[in-house]
């Protein structure tokens, strides 16, 4: 009984179409696609949410942004990317393991933690 429900749950989270990143089982996500950033009226979302991600694997940030910003990956060595008011596309890597915070500049929160293994 249990084998079958266990289907059925999975069955029905892929048509539901989840999200792009796949939660692990310590509540870390795992890249698959690009992350959402959006930025409007002082908001931004996502808001700390870990993402598991393996070292020189190429992520890539898809900004929606009221604003023109800047993003600082606290990596080693530290990236910092701008972004346009609007859509903008970011790519990077990180390459040394650790937990890596993601900043937008303006305001000081952290719109990601990546979780380098």
């Amino acid at each position: 009984m249990r084998s079958a429900l266990t289907t059925l749950v999975v069955t029905a989270m892929l048509l539901a179409g989840c999200s792009s990143a796949a939660d692990d089982v310590n509540g870390a996500a795992s890249i698959d696609d690009a992350i959402e950033i959006e930025i409007e009226g002082g908001k931004i979302s996502p808001r700390g949410d870990r993402v598991k991600v393996k070292a020189g694997e190429v992520i890539t940030l898809q900004i929606d942004s009221d604003r023109a910003g800047e993003l600082h990956v606290h990596s080693t060595p530290e990236q910092e990317f701008s972004f346009d008011k609007g859509k903008s596309t970011i790519e990077l890597t990180i390459d040394t393991p650790g937990v890596v915070d993601v900043e937008e500049h303006e305001t000081g929160v952290v719109v990601l933690q990546f979780e380098v293994n």
